[in-house]
């Protein structure tokens, strides 16, 4: 066989398998039904991204988006699925009607697709299924609000969060995942919406009177305090100046007392100094007038002797003033000092001068 033929063949054959097999993208679900034979109807299983048999007319597939969708109501909603796009309408407890922007967020439950076609049938069906139990669970949950409690986050809150559990729970055995539901903005009749605000207005005229007061108030205290503050202020001072006063006359006597008692110190140290000197100085004196009168004893005691006529007989001579000396040649001893002492003027009568024997002359 040439091969430009076999590759004819190969090229026919290939074609041949494509044309008889159904593409799944990576963002989707494939759901195949088998029109006739044994088996017939939807194949309960969901089918991955890529290539399977595909047999026309005996197969039919449906492809189903795998990723997150979303339902928006709105006024000016332009969802084909949805002609009218409309915004939620809520009848409140009180009985206003409050309108609700709302997007309810969803995705086909892993291995679900083929139960959305068993129950909502081919095509998006599902999601009118989606939107008409959304809208009755919202009206329904929401419609237990009071028309005030919509301008309360936490009770409006409260109220979604409810929604979104019930709403879950019907979505389940439809295959469906629910994701959330939010409220992005809510929507008043007019004219109670402007009832709502006249009466917030003066609620808030109220509380901004109660504010006023609360002020006044505090500006009372402040005040009362600023004086008690000013009064604490000026008593601490005159009780810093009498302490300072008191600890300063109590230094004064303290000194004052300390300056009596070094002076006494002083006076008894001088007094204790002149008893000490004068007892020293009487002493002194006594032992002068001791020394003296040992002295005149020894003097006496020396002068008793040979050597005490001599010193006698010396200061007289030392005492008198002689003129005119002569030595007589005949009748005197000159070598015997009582004569001596005689002749220059001495007196026996005082006992200055005592006999010294002298030889007779013969």
């Amino acid at each position: 066989m040439k091969p430009a033929l076999t590759k004819a063949l190969l090229s026919a054959v290939a074609i041949g398998c494509l044309a008889g097999c159904a593409r799944i993208k990576p963002d989707e679900i494939g759901v195949r039904t088998r029109n006739f034979g044994m088996g017939e109807g939807i194949v309960p299983e969901d089918y991955a991204p890529g290539f399977h048999r595909f047999l026309w007319p005996l197969d039919s597939w449906q492809r189903f988006p795998s990723t997150v969708q979303r339902i928006r109501f709105a006024k000016n909603s332009q969802e084909t699925w949805a002609p009218q796009g409309e915004a939620l309408q809520i009848t409140s407890a009180d009985g206003d009607k409050v309108t609700l922007e709302a997007e309810v967020l969803f995705r086909i439950a892993d291995g679900q697709a083929h139960r959305i076609v068993q129950e909502s049938g081919a095509g998006e069906k599902y999601k009118e299924t989606v939107r008409g139990l959304a809208v009755d669970e919202a009206r329904v949950q929401f419609g237990q609000l009071g028309t005030e409690s919509f301008y309360d986050f936490a009770s409006r809150e409260k109220v979604r969060q409810k929604a979104v559990t019930l709403l879950r729970e019907r979505l389940v055995p439809r295959g469906i995942e629910l994701i959330d539901l939010l409220v992005t903005s809510v929507e008043f009749d007019p004219n109670y919406e402007n009832l709502i605000k006249q009466k917030k207005l003066a609620d808030q005229r109220v509380e901004l009177e109660k504010a006023k007061g609360r002020a006044a108030t505090e500006k009372g205290k402040v005040t009362k305090i600023a004086v008690e503050t000013v009064a604490k202020v000026t008593r601490i001072d005159r009780e810093t100046e009498a302490e300072v006063t008191h600890k300063t006359t109590e230094l004064n006597l303290k000194l004052g007392t300390l300056r009596s008692e070094a002076e006494k110190f002083a006076a008894g140290l001088k007094a204790d100094a002149g008893l000490y000197k004068s007892q020293h100085d009487a002493e002194g004196a006594l032992l002068v007038k001791a020394s003296e009168a040992e002295g005149s004893r020894r003097m006496n005691e020396a002068l008793m002797g040979e050597g005490g006529r001599n010193m006698v007989a010396l200061e007289a001579v030392k005492q008198l003033t002689v003129n005119d000396v002569t030595f007589p040649s005949v009748g005197y001893d000159w070598f015997n000092p009582y004569e001596m002492a005689l002749r220059l003027g001495a007196s026996t009568e005082t006992g200055m001068v005592s006999r010294v024997d002298r030889p007779e002359k013969k």
